[in-house]
């Protein structure tokens, strides 16, 4: 996978990840909640692994956004 492959599909895990934070009637999510999700759904890390809720923060971090609740407050466009 390139490096432009890559970003996209982080950028696809992200968006995925922001529509479950947004839509949330619980009000609270978790990682391992969401990493469950995108695994589910056939979403797979750029290295084609499955999504677990280290992957995802660690994810969230190099993109600098400062985790779930800061992917909120981002203001992420899908």
């Amino acid at each position: 996978m390139t490096r432009c492959q890559q970003k996209e599909a982080n950028r696809q895990a992200i968006a995925k990840a922001y529509l479950i934070v947004s839509f949330n009637s619980f009000g609270c999510v978790s990682y391992k909640a969401v990493s469950g999700v995108l695994t589910l759904e056939g979403y797979r890390t750029s290295r084609g692994n499955l999504w677990t809720p280290k992957r995802l923060f660690r994810m969230l971090q190099r993109e600098g956004i400062s985790g779930l609740h800061g992917l909120k407050r981002h203001g992420w466009q899908v």
